[in-house]
C-alpha cells in the first residue's frame, strides 16, 4: 500500500484542541470573578414556591442537593 499525502490550503488545525479549550475555560473562570453559575432552560416545579427557592438557592452558590459544591 501506499499513503497519500495531505495537502492543506488555508491555515492548519490544531492538533491540541484541549489545550486552546483550556485556556478559554481560564478566561471565562476569570471573567465570571466568582459569580455563581445559573442555569438557564427548562425546569419543572410542582408550585411557585419551589420555584422560587429553587432560584434563590442557585443565585446563593448552593447548587442543587444531589449534587453539593
Amino acid at each position: 500500500m501506499y499513503s497519500l499525502k495531505t495537502k492543506y490550503l488555508g491555515r492548519q488545525v490544531a492538533a491540541s484542541g484541549l489545550m486552546h479549550t483550556n485556556s478559554l475555560l481560564h478566561l471565562v473562570v476569570k471573567l465570571r470573578s466568582g459569580r455563581p453559575f445559573i442555569p438557564k432552560g427548562v425546569h419543572r416545579f410542582c408550585c411557585f414556591e419551589e420555584a422560587q427557592q429553587w432560584s434563590i438557592r442557585m443565585q446563593a452558590g448552593k447548587g442543587s442537593p444531589d449534587h453539593p459544591r
